[in-house]
């Protein structure tokens, strides 16, 4: 009987099959209950920081065996064979040599996982369908939406988003049929993920709106992360290399681990005790840089074609940006300009940025001098767009805030040259419908550029920009007569107000939208050299959020992308 013996004899004497079962009984449940009381018990930040460093531990962990298992193996297998000669033999060489064995088999079953897995993740154009089961006969239009964040209707997505302001007002001009919407965007997403979204298709779409090209750059980076740009600041190649480094360089483990470790980097913010240099380095490589744009260009045809081939209506919406009232993260200066040029173009930038004070004619001949000598750093082009703007000239201006995004060293916006493969695809593709977002927004600002009236933040429309953009949207499909739809009819009439009664954004919901701004520009605000403007409008977004809570109407708060009004109250 087993309650005669101490608890450890007990445990002994069970049977093997037993006791692992116990074990499993233990184990199963902590490891399925510990995550969730993780989750609803550490704080978001806690739970992001804890990841990064269990990942870093990991990788650090994974490394070790991988230099370890090899020595080991041969000092026990060495002396598994001097023990043959001893009576009694020794157990622990040959068990030892046998915990080797098997985990150098589970470090190359789990590396072929790796590779396998990496494959998929770069795996250049999926193999995609394109017979569906047959759609039931009722009149239905199939909306399929696909992109990131801002295809989601970030941060409005858990009450609307274009593609369901865009079957709203559909339904209410055909009303002898249904529009299902499928949106199958993701936050964070790239061109490449998105195109394989296509793969999750299960029914034939009729109308696919594609809206991205945010994320091509800052998806890919970590905010420390920056190339190795200037030439005098290139470490000589040498010819020796560090054994972990070339172990890291091979194992595919570990390049999973980093690309998994990258992601959650991109998450955490900035950091706060490291400031940007205002002359800094861009994220990517020229190299990087044109082999991102040549896969975007060859992902937009693939995806354009497909869709075609499946009959449905492609809508392409180019991706706007908070031009005017977003700055630059990064501005860097070309990769041959020596430290000592650097330096001076430095104060020669700061001298001009004091002008501002005294007097904006000094400040607007300044930067016109430093961008001649310079014409590609960003934040002299917007420093001068605003200066421009406040005088007048609002058209030169915007040349400038375009400038300004397209220089950035470290993209969150859609760069022109990734917008015009958008034009130049629609051009090729009669029957694709093309929504040039930026052109959208800019003949409906009275400022002349798009700016905060239009977003929450640098890139995610406000609820004016939405309703601008669905409105395009049903315009195109208006005007090309699509799914029957008379070209005769009157034009969508649809306003933000429309859309804010219909959609109940009520105080408690622009509350969440004021602490959504107020969180990204904190978030992002130490990605610059000078994080001041952020943190001032995270510190308005927030004050406005203790306005609203404390009974202020949202449309009389006078903060631009709260609210439905254009022009202030």
């Amino acid at each position: 009987m087993l309650f005669r013996f101490s608890p450890r004899e007990s445990w002994r004497r069970l049977p093997s099959v037993v006791r692992i079962a116990l074990a499993v009984a233990l184990i199963y449940p902590t490891v399925v209950l510990v995550p969730d009381w993780f989750v609803v018990w550490v704080p978001p930040a806690a739970q992001l920081h804890a990841t990064i460093a269990g990942l870093r531990a990991a990788r650090s962990a994974y490394l070790g065996v991988l230099l370890a298992l090899p020595a080991a193996t041969i000092l026990l297998a060495a002396a598994v064979i001097r023990g043959r000669r001893r009576r009694p033999r020794p157990a622990w060489p040959a068990r030892g040599l046998a915990l080797c064995v098997a985990l150098g088999l589970g470090l190359i079953a789990a590396e072929a996982v790796a590779t396998a897995r990496l494959a998929r993740m770069r795996l250049p154009l999926p193999w995609l369908s394109t017979s569906f089961p047959d759609s039931p006969g009722e009149p239905t239009v199939d909306i399929v939406v696909l992109g990131a964040s801002s295809a989601c209707g970030v941060p409005y997505q858990d009450w609307l988003s274009i593609d369901r302001i865009v079957a709203w007002k559909l339904g209410e001009a055909m009303p002898d049929r249904r529009f299902p919407v499928k949106n199958l965007a993701s936050p964070g997403l790239k061109l490449d993920q998105v195109h394989m979204l296509l793969a999750k298709l299960e029914r034939r779409p009729d109308l696919v709106i594609l809206y991205a090209g945010h994320n091509e750059f800052q998806m890919r980076y970590s905010w420390g992360h920056g190339a190795q740009h200037y030439a005098d600041e290139i470490p000589p190649v040498t010819v020796r290399t560090g054994l972990a480094d070339a172990i890291v360089a091979r194992s595919s483990v570990c390049g999973l681990i980093d690309t998994t470790l990258d992601r959650f980097l991109r998450s955490a913010p900035p950091a706060h005790d490291v400031r940007r240099a205002l002359v800094d380095v861009p994220v990517y490589t020229p190299a990087e840089y044109a082999e991102r744009l040549e896969d975007f260009r060859v992902r937009l045809e693939a995806i354009t074609e497909y869709c075609e081939r499946v009959g449905a209506t492609v809508v392409l919406l180019i991706p706007p940006g908070n031009e005017a009232d977003f700055d630059p993260n990064r501005s860097f200066l070309p990769a041959d300009t020596p430290r000592s040029r650097r330096a001076e173009f430095a104060r020669a930038f700061e001298s001009a940025r004091a002008l501002e004070t005294g007097g904006r004619d000094a400040a607007i001949a300044a930067y016109r001098r430093l961008l001649e000598s310079q014409p590609g750093f960003a934040e002299a082009h917007y420093r001068l767009a605003r200066l421009l703007e406040a005088a007048g000239h609002s058209r030169e201006a915007g040349e400038h805030y375009v400038a300004a995004r397209d220089d950035d060293g470290l993209p969150m916006r859609c760069p022109s040259e990734f917008q015009d493969i958008y034009r130049d695809l629609a051009a090729r593709h009669p029957r694709a419908i093309l929504i040039d977002g930026p052109a959208v927004l800019r003949e409906r600002s009275r400022r002349g550029v798009v700016g905060d009236r239009f977003f929450t933040d640098g890139f995610h429309p406000s609820l004016i920009g939405y309703t601008e953009l669905a409105r395009a949207v049903l315009e195109g499909l208006r005007s090309r007569g699509a799914f029957g739809w008379s070209r005769d009819a009157p034009p969508t009439r649809l306003t933000p107000a429309d859309c804010a009664a219909h959609f109940g954004m009520d105080a408690d919901r622009w509350r969440q939208i004021c602490d959504y701004a107020a969180w990204f520009y904190g978030h992002t605000a130490y990605a610059r050299f000078d994080p001041s403007q952020r943190q001032a409008k995270a510190a308005r977004f927030a004050d406005a959020r203790r306005r609203i809570a404390a009974g202020t109407d949202p449309e009389a708060l006078g903060i631009p992308g709260v609210g439905t009004r254009l022009d202030s109250p």
